[in-house]
């Protein structure tokens, strides 16, 4: 039988862990929250919790990765700029919704790509269908495909591919 590994925690970390669960419930189900806040919200209290664990995962499908990679260097108008702006994508993901929580000029300013190109970079990634664009009163925000990247496990991840757009490229090496 192989051996497991458990990491020891505190009374303390443990209780602020479920207390941070607590709270990212409490605001995913509180009645007529506006969508960006609770998107903000939950972001904030995953990245604590990350922070604390040290590591967070993103299930990326790595030949679909390299499909992108591939399409942004073949026709992106700024390939290298693309390439940063896509790596840059995955430091924010929202977990519950694979919404990318970084907005235009945040993308911008983490990056060094003045904004109007961020601009051109999240609509040429659209387009081969790395992200996902949806359109709102508020703006514009942006999803992972789920088929590049995801946080779902299990039959959630599986519905949520199914779904999903497929990449727009030929996915052949």
């Amino acid at each position: 039988m192989p051996a497991t590994i458990t990491k020891l925690q505190t009374g303390a970390v443990r209780l602020r862990a479920d207390q941070a669960e607590a709270l990212r419930q409490t605001v995913l189900s509180f009645p007529d929250l506006p969508e960006q806040a609770v998107g903000e919200i939950v972001a904030a209290i995953d990245r604590e919790t990350a922070s604390r664990s040290g590591w967070t995962f993103i299930m990326l499908g790595p030949a679909q990765n390299a499909v992108v990679v591939r399409w942004i260097m073949q026709h992106s108008s700024q390939p290298q700029r693309a390439a940063v702006v896509w790596a840059e994508c995955f430091l924010e993901v929202r977990r519950d919704t694979a919404e990318i929580m970084l907005t235009r000029s945040a993308l911008a300013a983490r990056t060094g790509v003045p904004a109007d190109e961020v601009s051109r970079i999240m609509s040429e990634l659209e387009t081969c269908g790395a992200i996902i664009r949806r359109r709102e009163k508020r703006g514009v925000r942006y999803f992972m495909n789920p088929t590049v990247g995801t946080h779902l496990k299990g039959a959630a991840r599986d519905k949520a591919q199914a779904t999903a757009p497929r990449l727009a490229v030929d996915n052949t090496p």
